[in-house]
């Protein structure tokens, strides 16, 4: 789905991936923001900061073997970017957490990050 609102973009951590049928993947998929995956912190910020596309995803995501270290990483990489890359930021940890539960607390802060974007329902 493409996004046409104006609102800044939303890089998701997420912990490593436990199955090749992630709760987290699969509830992205079916929900109404644009998403991309990336592989790493460094291609997540080249999908928000890429000037020669019209649009941003609404929510780029990606799985993370160490999530607080690259949580604290990529924080700094925002920090200390020039220009105009800004994002917001959600660390969604543990296999746990990714229950019914989990996800609607997920979709609440995306809501609140994304006002101008579609409702997600879980």
């Amino acid at each position: 789905m493409t996004s046409t609102t104006q609102h800044l973009p939303v890089i998701l951590l997420l912990g490593k991936r436990m199955t090749s049928g992630d709760e987290v993947d699969a509830w992205l998929a079916k929900s109404p923001y644009s998403t991309c995956e990336a592989t790493n912190v460094f291609q997540a910020l080249e999908e928000i900061s890429d000037f020669t596309v019209g649009t941003s995803p609404d929510v780029v995501f990606l799985h993370v073997d160490m999530l607080q270290k690259e949580l604290e990483m990529l924080k700094k990489m925002l920090d200390t970017s020039a220009g105009d890359v800004h994002a917001s930021v959600i660390a969604f940890p543990c296999q746990d957490q990714r229950q019914d539960s989990g996800l609607k607390v997920l979709a609440q802060q995306l809501e609140r990050l994304i006002p101008d974007g579609p409702q997600a329902a879980v």
